[in-house]
């Protein structure tokens, strides 16, 4: 370990959180952290001995030295692995719905925390007074901005409506005398009545009240249109922010090119150097054309067959088979048929037409950062393909130890009604709401093809696949089907889990903690537990 005179100890303290212990945290050095371990990588010292001697001038931190070493690192050499050691926490605001996912979807390198539709409720205003869902600047321009204000504004309408009626209907079903808690942590449930201590029936009420409104907002999302406006906050690397940005740059999506410049402008401010290779790729732009027109033709003429709402896909045997699943998840995202159907079809074609497939999607690749896309992923031990609610999909897709692709949202897949909703006499609602999404979704497909799933609502169905191994899996099911997960997806999570059951039980068995239970007040414990955790800090605070 080094040993650093007291004037050292005073130049490096800002710095690190010790001048003395071998393990120690890096502070203060925002934007120049990872051009100090680029350097140390081939520093005969530790990091503290570099930064002393190459980045400290005059008591403080030679920044034009880190920014010309980031510029030939990362620009001339091309290391990528550095754009991995700076980071970031950006937040995106007041975006839309459909626009998260082109960013929450760069997997690797980057942590996502978005607005939850399952605790809050989308019935604020703007400033304006009007409800908050993105409205396209050209589709704002066009003939179809009033129809598409007037869908938008009879959907939020609708929703805003029904928060009072099915908040009024839970707490028919569960009236506050009725409920049971356990608040006070002693593993016993007891009824508001029962509860002498003023802190205790106060916890019950926030309970009761956290209960009631979660189970309506887990309803009503269902309601809510891909434009609906949310936040995401997201702590990533720079090659992380860098992957996101050229992502959307090269989307056809004009809002997620607006977001890759906004997010540009806010991270040379932060991170520059590790941001500064962001741009549209030509060659992901014309390569998902190219392989789009191809789909859209080989596929002509042929209806989308029905399927299962969770499809597990048999295993490949053959070099031959495999070579059908890729070629058939390499089609998949430009059709709307299912995935088993698509590979039946790519195993009748001739080998001129597999190649023309495979030459299309590989493109012409001018240096090894033009990257085919994820088709190339597959083989997985699991091979899914989901027509699942919009809402199961989104908090599905966020486990990042998998390959998925989608197929585009659009309200004609059909629409997953809520059984409260008919249950509470409000269904004629909801299907008003989707009728009005179709309508508006077939008319800006012709001129607005990329904005046109605004119009998809949560409840609408997605077509999606999942490549995924054991360990993964196991991970999902286990975690998706515990009891405070919403119904849907906790469903698709039983599902799935059966399916690999049919295939091999010890691999299901395994998965031991998968609960197949149905739990109607799915958060009633989880709320209960919170007032516990809140009870307990405040006591030793």
């Amino acid at each position: 370990m080094p040993k650093f005179s007291d004037e050292e100890k005073a130049l490096l303290a800002p710095y690190v959180t010790s001048t003395e212990d071998d393990i120690f945290a890096v502070k203060g050095l925002d934007g120049m952290t990872g051009a100090v371990y680029a350097r140390y990588s081939r520093a005969p010292g530790g990091f503290r001995e570099t930064l002393l001697k190459e980045f400290i001038r005059e008591g403080a931190i030679d920044a034009k030295k880190a920014g010309d070493l980031i510029e030939r690192v990362l620009i001339a050499y091309g290391d990528d692995s550095v754009g991995e050691l700076e980071g970031a926490h950006v937040s995106f605001e007041s975006i839309s719905t459909l626009v998260t996912k082109e960013i929450e979807d760069r997997r690797i390198g980057g942590s996502p925390i978005e607005q939850s539709t399952r605790y809050v409720f989308y019935d604020q205003k703007d400033a304006e007074g009007r409800y908050r869902y993105y409205r396209d600047p050209a589709i704002m321009a066009s003939a179809h901005a009033g129809a598409y204000v007037e869908t938008m504004d009879f959907i939020f309408s609708t929703y805003c409506e029904l928060i009072p009626p099915m908040k009024a209907y839970y707490e028919q079903l569960k009236p506050l005398d009725a409920a049971e808690y356990d608040v006070n942590g002693d593993g016993v449930k007891e009824r508001y009545a029962e509860l002498t201590d003023e802190k205790q029936q106060k916890a019950f009420r926030i309970t009761y009240q956290a209960d009631i409104r979660s189970k309506a907002c887990d309803t009503l999302r269902a309601l809510l249109p891909l434009s609906t406006l949310t936040n995401v906050g997201i702590f990533g690397n720079g090659r992380f922010f860098q992957t996101v940005m050229t992502h959307c740059y090269s989307s056809a999506l004009p809002e997620a090119r607006d977001v890759a410049a906004r997010t540009h402008a806010a991270l040379e401010k932060i991170i520059p150097r590790y941001v500064k290779r962001a741009k549209a790729n030509e060659y992901t732009i014309e390569t998902r054309n190219a392989v789009r027109t191809l789909a859209q033709a080989l596929f002509a003429g042929i209806a989308p067959q029905e399927a299962a709402p969770v499809a597990l896909l048999d295993r490949t045997a053959t070099e031959r088979e495999a070579d059908d699943l890729t070629l058939a998840l390499m089609l998949y995202p430009h059709l709307t048929h299912p995935l088993a159907q698509i590979r039946e079809v790519v195993k009748s074609l001739s080998d001129e037409k597999r190649n023309a497939i495979i030459a299309t999607y590989i493109g012409n690749r001018k240096s090894r950062r033009d990257r085919p896309g994820r088709a190339l992923e597959g083989g997985y031990p699991y091979t899914f393909d989901m027509l699942v609610d919009y809402g199961t999909y989104k908090d599905l897709e966020r486990h990042r130890m998998a390959s998925q692709e989608r197929q585009k949202f659009t309200p004609l897949h059909g629409f997953s009604m809520p059984e409260d909703l008919k249950k509470a006499g409000f269904a004629d609602r909801a299907e008003a709401c989707q009728q009005k999404a179709i309508a508006l979704y077939e008319r800006l497909l012709s001129d607005f093809p990329e904005q046109a799933p605004y119009a998809t609502l949560h409840g609408n169905l997605v077509r999606w696949t999942l490549g995924i191994n054991d360990r993964a899996l196991m991970h999902l099911i286990e975690l998706r089907s515990t009891p405070q997960g919403h119904p849907t997806y906790r469903r698709v999570a039983q599902l799935m889990h059966k399916a690999v059951a049919a295939r091999s039980s010890w691999r299901a068995e395994a998965m031991k903690f998968a609960d197949h239970n149905d739990y109607f007040w799915s958060r009633a414990d989880s709320e209960a537990k919170q007032r516990v955790k809140e009870a307990e800090l405040e006591a030793k605070s």
